[in-house]
């Protein structure tokens, strides 16, 4: 099975995509415009990081193109140190910014210098003498690298979910969508948000996005906690006051 997401092999997205698929033919793209331009039917994009919040790109897209989200897939972000050297000839960490920031404890703790890189997984690519870099334990593997520690970042919070797109259906307990205002007037998102309320549909995200059609050019993503009948009963409310994309129905998989 072939699935398009972002590389280079062994990043964070590789390794959830893994998590899911199993054995599957990646499609590696540098970036979430050339994953959704891909002719390969399913996908697999990063949607929301625990500390970065909602991945802007990948909401763009969903609302332009016609993917259907199948299946959401949340993996802790963990951060192995991997080294040929032993720990104590270690002088130079390297990686990613993000990951450099999500370890500074370490970091400060063996005074590392810090050498940034374009991703977490081409840190291990060309690791020499006394230099370690901070990736996945994946990313070790497929370059035969040793792993000294893992889970050596800051926080156990860090955590990222992604989307399978044109996958196979997964049991349905959630569905997100994009809403479009059809006017501009006092206590519209009210009435849109009642559809929900009205239905007793929690929401557990919603954001806001520029159309890039003009200054004050609005359109909204939700997740809503349901896609039963209520969900279509309030996609009925919701579209007499403007446009409304639904985006698919799934679940998380463990």
């Amino acid at each position: 099975m072939e699935v398009t997401l972002l590389g280079p092999e062994g990043t964070y997205t590789h390794q959830a995509a893994k998590k899911y698929f199993g054995e599957f033919e990646p499609d590696f793209c540098s970036t979430i415009r050339e994953v959704f331009e891909s002719s390969t039917e399913t996908k697999f994009v990063p949607v929301e990081n625990s500390l970065g919040g909602g991945v802007s790109d990948t909401i763009d897209f969903l609302r332009k193109n016609g993917n259907n989200i199948t299946a959401e897939v949340v993996l802790p972000i963990n951060h192995a140190l991997i080294s040929e050297s032993s720990l104590e000839d270690i002088e130079t960490i390297v990686s990613h910014p993000q990951a450099l920031a999500q370890s500074e404890e370490i970091i400060s703790e063996h005074g590392w210098k810090k050498v940034e890189t374009d991703s977490t997984a081409k840190a291990v690519e060309n690791i020499g003498e006394g230099e370690a870099a901070l990736a996945s334990e994946i990313a070790a593997e497929i370059n035969d690298k040793p792993v000294l520690d893992t889970a050596v970042q800051d926080t156990e919070t860090n955590t990222t979910r992604f989307f399978v797109l044109n996958g196979e259906q997964e049991p349905q307990e959630k569905a997100s969508l994009i809403l479009e205002p059809g006017e501009d007037r006092p206590g519209l998102l009210h009435s849109m948000l009642s559809c929900f309320a009205g239905h007793q549909i929690n929401l557990s995200n919603i954001q806001s996005r520029p159309t890039k059609e003009g200054l004050g050019h609005y359109f909204f993503y939700v997740e809503a906690e349901a896609a039963d009948e209520r969900l279509d009963k309030a996609v009925q409310c919701l579209e007499t006051y403007g446009d409304t994309k639904l985006l698919g129905k799934y679940s998380e998989v463990e």
